[in-house]
């Protein structure tokens, strides 16, 4: 087959050129690549910035870096309400997917105090943190009440020979202990019988002043 050219000469016609002139003619819009799921998306598509990790999720609500958690808030809860009431399966996905990029970007909005409290109460670091303070804690009762934790740890038998704490000679000897005794006045409480230092009287001295007041006299 052979048509005539402008200038008067035949042109053959071939099959090669018979079958490129039977192909659509190609779209003069932008140059398309192929993605990782084998769709196409416009080559010039502007790249996320690489610099902040929150632009890709603040991206998927049309924010830009930088935005409060106020703006951050309102573009979710305007988005989320677009979605039709019975929403396709891709609309599922998709809720899902702003979903997750709001909980991400609410979570990196936590105000520095209570970041700092997130820290605190981190496993690795709460453990000995719980023990330090346990040991502050019993050192602290330990020192407001060694008075109650000695009267409980010191007792003196009969015969012990004691002396005040500001005196070198001997106050007297215990002769007798009660654990409730009745004094003259006052509460009853526990106290200790004292033989006076050479003499046969003896006097009812309340535990407390003989356990903080006084120490046995060493020989």
């Amino acid at each position: 087959m052979s048509a005539r050219s402008a200038g008067g000469h035949a042109a053959t016609a071939t099959p090669e050129t018979d079958r490129e002139a039977a192909l659509p003619e190609r779209p003069s819009g932008p140059a398309t690549a192929r993605g990782k799921e084998g769709g196409t998306r416009p080559a010039s598509a502007p790249a996320r910035p690489a610099g902040d990790p929150m632009a890709r999720y603040l991206d998927l609500l049309g924010l830009k870096p930088g935005a409060t958690l106020d703006a951050v808030n309102i573009a979710y809860f305007t988005v989320v309400k677009r979605f039709p009431e019975n929403p396709t399966e891709e609309d599922e996905a998709r809720m899902q997917e702003l979903k997750r990029a709001y909980d991400i970007l609410r979570r990196a909005y936590v105000p520095p105090a209570k970041k700092s409290m997130l820290v605190l109460l981190d496993k690795r670091r709460l453990i000995p943190l719980l023990g330090v303070t346990s040991i502050a804690l019993v050192g602290m009762l330990v020192y407001l009440n060694w008075g109650t934790i000695r009267l409980k740890m010191t007792h003196y038998e009969p015969g012990a020979v004691l002396r005040l704490k500001s005196a070198a000679l001997p106050f007297g000897t215990i002769v007798g202990y009660e654990s409730v005794h009745q004094f003259p006045a006052g509460a009853p409480g526990a106290a200790y019988e004292v033989r006076l230092d050479g003499k046969a009287d003896t006097v009812w001295v309340a535990e407390r002043l003989i356990v903080n007041g006084m120490v046995p006299v060493t020989k």
